[in-house]
């Protein structure tokens, strides 16, 4: 029986309908994350998503003020990864993903926060997987993307739940989600060189 809102919630139904795109993504990423071998793998990948999540996120900062997320401010996941590369003594490259998904409105902009949000949870598995990886020594200071909010994310992300579940457009919430999966998926694949393994 297909989910809908009159007996599920709008995150709910979300997770639902975007799993596909969701799960390939993660099918793409996480051997290539198991494979790195230095820290010339690793900071290409923090480079990469660094040019995916920044135009994404001033594009959200655009439809949703805090009057709708309170703590809309505090969600930008692209400095971490500014963090992550200064640590290392790495500067962030000028290269920019210019096929993104459109948020030019709030319901849009839910869902690729949806994406973005939802990789902090994620994120806090591949942190721990990175850190036994044996290959390279990722230092902790290095890692701060990866581990999204620290202690707070699981707090982040049921702040972003309850807000998200009184959102009334779900169709475009979902619509904007996948298509912020799918162009993921496409830019990794072609900026890091994944074509041959899809």
């Amino acid at each position: 029986m297909p989910l809908t809102l009159a007996t599920a919630t709008v995150a709910q139904v979300v997770k639902h309908e975007t799993a596909f795109l969701h799960q390939e993504v993660e099918q793409l990423l996480i051997p290539r994350l198991n494979a790195i071998q230095s820290l010339e793998d690793y900071t290409a990948i923090l480079q990469s998503f660094y040019a995916y999540y920044l135009p994404i996120e001033k594009a959200i900062q655009q439809q949703v003020s805090s009057s709708i997320l309170p703590d809309i401010e505090k969600r930008r996941t692209a400095m971490l990864i500014v963090d992550d590369l200064a640590f290392l003594g790495i500067s962030i490259d000028e290269k920019c993903c210019e096929n993104l998904p459109e948020i030019t409105s709030t319901a849009q902009a839910f869902g690729a926060l949806y994406v973005l949000e939802g990789s902090t949870l994620g994120g806090k598995m591949i942190a721990k997987m990175l850190a036994k990886n044996s290959s390279v020594s990722i230092p902790p200071g290095a890692l701060n993307f990866f581990n999204g909010y620290k202690e707070a994310t699981g707090k982040m992300w049921t702040g972003f739940i309850e807000v998200l579940n009184q959102q009334t457009d779900a169709d475009t919430i979902i619509h904007a989600a996948n298509q912020t999966f799918y162009y993921l998926k496409n830019w990794l694949q072609k900026d890091l060189g994944y074509e041959s393994e899809n």
